[in-house]
């Protein structure tokens, strides 16, 4: 793969993730400028990581030398600044949420069609290492046949940390277009698309305290629910529970559990791109029952780590679904956040809150294909 040299729109928090491990890991993508609408902010990203060049937002979308650029904006700006994009000629890839509902994410998507341009999206933790063992593991079948996931995000909040809490709370945010992104891009890429979906919501606190930033001692009123519980079921017959939350202070619920007829696979954080998955095996239970020597006792007593068969750069990672663009380029092939994936995850986001809102079942309109996995044994800075 060549080099390909990428833009930087929007240096918020997450742009320093994005920076510092494309810098890093992904030697052929190359961050040639950065611009946001506070030049300041820009001025600082490219201090910190060696950024080239800063640029106003026009002149970013206007230079004939950047092939993709990397919408980090505020998710409000999301739908608009994606289509300027695109309409300047250049490739797309948009941090999540791609949109706040299935009829911007398909507008954006056409467009891209129609000036034969390449789209990508966040997020992509599902390609990194442990996920992609994880899809390994589901492949081989190391559980059998999968029947039900639970998926747990549980946290409180954002304003004990984030310097700009007020935006987390809004409409189109709150921990569905947060946080859910993550388990439900998971859930896709690992046991294939979802069929229906039934929700419930709910806001554990009508008025919420900040505690860090410029708003340090005021109040905010979220203007969505802040919980949300989801059973969907999935096109293979498997169930899902899902929990999304910015209520509670803490909990021994797993993250990220898969179970099948033949075991259990779970695994620390879809948010993370790092993370070993575990294993129960059915047989650590049965054995008990032919032999009960202390070491089988503790065999049937707990889980086994499995190895992750890729490189895990690091826990907290962002930028190889960035690569996975760059190359779907150079190749001709399709991203494997492609178009199809993009909407299902959308809609799906979109289907848990009307479901909540309207008290009924949700039917998705759109399908997708589980994307193509990485061979294990990829080397870094490959895909």
């Amino acid at each position: 793969m060549k080099n390909c040299k990428v833009g930087i729109l929007g240096t918020g928090v997450i742009s320093r993730t994005y920076a510092g491990d494309i810098k890093q890991f992904y030697k052929k993508l190359e961050i040639d400028a950065c611009a946001d609408i506070n030049k300041d902010a820009a001025s600082k990203l490219s201090s910190e990581y060696g950024i080239p060049r800063v640029l106003s937002v026009d002149e970013i979308l206007n230079d004939p030398s950047i092939d993709i650029i990397i919408n980090l904006t505020p998710p409000q700006f999301h739908v608009e600044l994606s289509k300027k994009i695109l309409n300047a000629g250049k490739h797309l890839f948009s941090e999540k949420p791609f949109a706040a509902n299935l009829e911007d994410a398909r507008s954006i998507l056409e467009l891209a069609k129609e000036k034969n341009l390449f789209v990508g999206c966040a997020p992509d933790t599902f390609l990194s290492s442990g996920l992609q063992s994880v899809r390994h593991y589901l492949d081989d079948n190391l559980i059998g046949k999968p029947f039900f996931v639970t998926a747990n995000m549980t946290t409180f909040g954002v304003e004990t940390w984030h310097r700009n809490p007020r935006a987390f709370y809004m409409k189109t945010a709150g921990p569905i277009y947060d946080m859910a992104p993550y388990y439900i891009s998971a859930i896709v890429s690992l046991l294939g698309p979802i069929d229906s979906i039934t929700a419930l919501s709910c806001k554990g606190q009508e008025v919420r305290h900040i505690y860090v930033g410029p708003d340090e001692g005021k109040e905010l009123v979220p203007e969505t629910d802040t919980h949300y519980s989801a059973v969907m079921r999935l096109k293979s017959g498997a169930v899902v529970n899902l929990n999304v939350s910015f209520d509670i202070y803490r909990s021994n619920l797993p993250m990220f559990e898969i179970y099948g007829s033949d075991g259990t696979l779970t695994y620390p954080d879809p948010n993370f791109g790092g993370g070993s998955p575990k294993i129960y095996r059915k047989e650590q239970f049965t054995d008990t029952v032919y032999n009960k020597s202390e070491d089988a006792v503790k065999r049937s007593e707990s889980f086994v780590t499995l190895p992750e068969l890729f490189p895990r750069v690091k826990d907290y990672s962002r930028g190889i679904g960035v690569l996975d663009l760059a190359d779907a380029i150079e190749k001709g092939r399709t991203p494997r956040t492609s178009g199809d994936f993009i909407l299902h995850v959308t809609e799906a986001l979109e289907g848990i809150i009307k479901s909540a809102d309207n008290n009924e079942t949700y039917k998705m309109t759109t399908t997708c294909e589980r994307p193509e996995p990485i061979k294990p044994g990829t080397d870094l800075g490959e895909i």
